[in-house]
């Protein structure tokens, strides 16, 4: 058995794959991806990684994976033909829809797909596109969404990852739960993805970013939200959530609780030609 053959048995999602739960958590925060400003070109790191690597003409398609509200595609769409993004939370989608006839743009293109169970040639995605990225996204979660990201583009491919990630709040709930998840935190899929791409033949370049991120949620969203999490790796008992519920409410100030993440961002980037 070759390497790839062994990373496509071992790289795998969990065997609690729950797209219903991945579309509600998605769904429950849509709002809030909705009202988030474009990215340019100037100041967006993974942009300016982009247009660094290859020149974004009108006859150019892109794909973003796992494209939430559609903010890159709606950036995308001022130098390229045909910016196209998939999400599985319908509601992403409808504020993707919603922001870009706003905005009159007329060559971004939307669709609520679940990238775990697409169909590249149903869809004519195969070989279709001249970038193909996904930017912090769970949507490629194991070998065979990444082999499918990668057999959409034509030339460049770009992935960015939170790795070395640690959630305060979300670690604490998931650990009085029973639930560790700091393995797969810690490399955040970088690890497999390198393996694949360098035993494919390809030569990727990565760049590293460190982040901490702020936020803040009600007790009741930010108990939906780590329930939910922790539901696609394990069944919780009513015991459980009502555990993570307790914890929330005994970490909240003024109904709210604060969340702090610590990460690194690592980008990869490639070309199939």
């Amino acid at each position: 058995m070759n390497t790839l053959e062994q990373l496509k048995q071992t790289w795998t999602a969990s065997n609690n794959y729950q797209p219903e739960v991945q579309q509600r958590i998605w769904d429950r925060v849509a709002r809030d991806y909705g009202d988030l400003p474009l990215p340019d070109f100037e100041t967006n790191d993974f942009l300016r990684l982009m247009v660094q690597e290859t020149s974004l003409t009108a006859d150019m398609r892109t794909l973003d994976i796992g494209c939430g509200s559609g903010v890159y595609s709606m950036t995308l769409a001022s130098r390229v033909g045909e910016a196209c993004g998939v999400d599985i939370s319908p509601k992403m989608i409808d504020y993707a829809k919603e922001r870009s006839q706003t905005l009159a743009l007329r060559n971004t293109r939307f669709s609520c797909v679940d990238w775990a169970q697409a169909d590249i040639d149903a869809l004519g995605f195969r070989g279709a596109f001249d970038v193909v990225f996904a930017h912090m996204t769970p949507a490629i979660c194991d070998y065979e969404t990444f082999d499918n990201l990668n057999a959409c583009s034509r030339n460049l491919c770009m992935m960015e990852k939170p790795t070395r990630r640690r959630d305060q709040i979300q670690d604490a709930a998931f650990r009085l739960i029973g639930l560790d998840r700091s393995d797969e935190q810690y490399h955040g899929s970088v690890l497999p993805a390198f393996t694949y791409l360098w035993y494919k033949g390809y030569c990727p370049q990565f760049y590293y970013h460190d982040d901490i991120w702020r936020g803040r949620k009600t007790v009741e969203d930010m108990t939906a939200w780590c329930a939910d999490r922790a539901r696609l790796h394990k069944a919780l008992t009513a015991e459980e959530e009502a555990a993570i519920r307790s914890f929330m409410e005994s970490q909240a100030e003024d109904g709210y609780v604060q969340e702090v993440t610590t990460t690194t961002r690592v980008t990869i980037i490639w070309r199939v030609s």
